[in-house]
């Protein structure tokens, strides 16, 4: 008997081995394929003959059906995703790239829209691509809003709301189609006149930053005269109660003296009547330089 021979003969004896453990491996190896794994930052999705059953499968070790019964689809639902809407560049050729504004002016306009998966099973069964119709949303809603407003609030304090009326418009525009997303931000990447009038707006923009500039000074100097204003009336306040003190005391040393000179007066009237003249008599010649000269050496003058 050669190795041919030997080889047949271990064959025959360990086929019907060869053939359980297949008929046993097969089965066990297409009822293990059914485990599966959800990555920390993922969740999965699962779907009986294409139709979803279970759109939140936390992370960890789970298991379904085999294939082709039911299959898993997992998505990074933590991880940020950006959708650039840039209409000039979108624009169909033979239209004009810039919006029109709610007072008929043009703008250029590109937005930078951050969002992430919020409901899994809604966006794999919602829409072939959710992404697609997301920009057609902010398309939408980005006509809507620049159509409706003048174009100097856009430019320049109207930025923020316009972000967040966009961010709070497009979010209810998502829940509506159930597409399974959530918006995050909404980002003005551009928003400017055309080139070709650019010169213009950066004029007027000067003119109004120039007009800011004139009103504050105007602002500071007003402020400087208000308070040398009110530096002037205090001090004049202070000098004419000062004046009135001293003349309300001065009048008061009057009638004290006019009193006290009348109760004298009544006691000894001759007598206060001379001393008054007296008194008068002295505060009017007190200035008054005197010459006096002898009679008789005046006569004997040639």
């Amino acid at each position: 008997m050669n190795a041919t021979d030997d080889i047949r003969l271990i064959y025959r004896q360990v086929r019907p081995l060869l053939v359980g453990g297949i008929l046993i491996l097969i089965p066990f190896l297409y009822g293990i394929s059914g485990f599966y794994s959800v990555g920390a930052e993922e969740r999965g999705v699962v779907m009986r003959f294409g139709k979803v059953i279970r759109e939140q499968v936390l992370p960890g070790m789970h298991y379904h059906l085999p294939w082709p019964i039911e299959s898993v689809r997992t998505l990074p639902t933590t991880a940020l995703r950006t959708l650039e809407v840039d209409f000039s560049g979108s624009a169909p050729s033979g239209l004009q790239p810039e919006l029109t504004t709610g007072d008929e002016d043009l703008v250029n306009v590109a937005l930078l829209v951050q969002y992430n998966i919020s409901a899994p099973g809604r966006y794999l069964s919602s829409a072939k691509s959710p992404e697609a119709i997301l920009e057609q949303l902010v398309m939408a809603g980005t006509l809507g809003y620049v159509g409706s407003s003048a174009i100097d609030p856009l430019l320049t304090v109207g930025r923020t709301r316009f972000q967040n009326q966009l961010k709070n418009h497009l979010q209810s525009s998502v829940d509506d189609w159930q597409l399974g997303l959530r918006i995050t931000s909404v980002q003005i990447r551009r928003l400017e006149p055309p080139a070709s009038i650019k010169p213009a707006f950066d004029d007027v923009a000067r003119a109004r930053s120039e007009k800011q500039k004139l009103i504050q000074e105007s602002a500071g100097e007003r402020n400087t005269r208000l308070a040398q204003a009110r530096g002037e009336v205090s001090r004049i306040r202070e000098q004419a109660s000062a004046e009135a003190t001293e003349t309300l005391e001065t009048a008061l040393g009057h009638r004290d003296r006019f009193l006290a000179n009348w109760e004298a007066y009544k006691q000894s009237p001759r007598i206060t009547r001379q001393r008054l003249y007296l008194e008068r008599l002295e505060r009017i010649l007190t200035p008054v330089e005197l010459i006096i000269a002898d009679p008789a050496t005046s006569s004997r003058q040639p």
